[in-house]
């Protein structure tokens, strides 16, 4: 138990704290503030126990208690707390982490800081019953919250033993960007800390790697299909500098998740069969191909511009698209829709570029 924090204050009430018996004669507060008697108990914030010097004082013994314990933390799956999304999406941590602390005094506080490039906003919930959930409120949760609004949550503020469950959030921002790094979400108790570490990983939205899965890409005698190529497998590409079409080895490939795919109708300008359909390109509206003049088209050109520094136009029916064999360009006869999250992959190759489906595209991979 501790003395009192402010009014009268005995010496023999000291010596009871300090675990001397009452009928111990001879009692010296230099003896009692310097651990001559018994080591002062440091756990004890600085302002709650004397300081050990001359002058001594009895006030120095406010709020004093010989027998408090030392803060520390114990913790469970604090570390590994992933967080992992699409580009402009919110996503929640895999899991809870379980920080149990003892022997605090003054409550709990948290701050949180990123490395590398999350892009974005940092949120956690709090419960001192289990695990908050994805939703943040299980188990009396607090939702998802700032540092500073945890920070004057009374599951913190009024912490000092226990365990509390934590759940964390992301809130991803730019969409047309994707987001990497880390956080380390730090609670402190009284001087102590212990910390909840986790990756941030918000890939395969609206930038890169954009050929729908089931798209053929040209080969010197015939075709693959995208998602089964391997890096080093040869496939066909156009070289600027020599005007010339050439097969080329596979340097890199990238597969993610894109839900902004959209389909080009392909027709010959030589069939005078009105209407007549030869290929369909599915491919993200970011993504750049070439028309037969050695520009770039996409449906989205501020897309091109701001994810891979590309300049290029909108696309538009009947503009000529760059198709292998150079025998003929195909045009565009419509645009459709592709609704849905999809798979798309992209190949990096020497020329930063190949054939989907006949037609020359951007590798987009610098």
């Amino acid at each position: 138990m501790s003395l009192t924090s402010s009014g009268q204050i005995k010496m023999s009430e000291i010596n009871t704290e300090l675990g001397r018996t009452s009928t111990t004669a001879n009692t010296s507060l230099e003896d009692q503030s310097d651990g001559t008697y018994a080591t002062i108990n440091t756990a004890n914030d600085s302002a709650d126990r004397p300081d050990g010097s001359a002058p001594h004082a009895m006030s120095e013994f406010y709020s004093y208690d010989h027998d408090l314990a030392s803060t520390s933390w114990s913790v469970v799956d604090n570390t590994g707390v992933n967080i992992t999304g699409l580009p402009g999406g919110t996503e929640q941590s895999i899991k809870d982490a379980q920080m149990n602390v003892t022997g605090g005094t003054g409550g709990t506080s948290c701050s949180v800081s990123t490395t590398g490039g999350p892009f974005g906003t940092f949120t956690l919930a709090i419960s001192s019953g289990g695990d908050p959930g994805v939703l943040g409120t299980s188990n009396s949760g607090t939702g998802f919250i700032s540092t500073s609004t945890a920070n004057s949550n009374s599951l913190f503020s009024s912490h000092n033993s226990g365990t509390r469950y934590i759940r964390t959030q992301w809130a991803h921002s730019p969409s047309n960007k994707d987001g990497t790094g880390a956080y380390t979400l730090t609670l402190t108790n009284n001087g102590v800390s212990a910390t909840v570490t986790g990756n941030i990983t918000f890939s395969g939205g609206g930038g890169g790697l954009c050929i729908y899965e089931h798209i053929p890409v040209n080969l010197k005698d015939g075709t693959a299909i995208i998602h089964d190529l391997n890096v080093g497998d040869m496939i066909m590409s156009y070289n600027w500098s020599t005007g010339q079409e050439e097969e080329v080895e596979i340097q890199q490939i990238e597969k993610r998740l894109h839900e902004n795919l959209y389909k080009i109708i392909l027709s010959d300008p030589n069939d005078e069969t009105d209407g007549e359909e030869l290929k369909e390109l599915i491919l993200t509206s970011d993504h750049p191909i070439y028309k037969q003049d050695g520009n770039m088209v996409s449906q989205d050109p501020g897309l091109s511009k701001s994810n891979y520094d590309l300049d290029a136009t909108e696309i538009q029916p009947n503009d000529l698209l760059k198709m292998l064999n150079g025998k003929y360009y195909a045009s565009v006869h419509r645009l459709e829709g592709f609704p849905k999250k999809h798979w798309t992959y992209t190949i990096k190759t020497k020329n930063n570029n190949f054939y989907a489906n006949g037609v020359l595209v951007n590798s987009e991979i610098s």
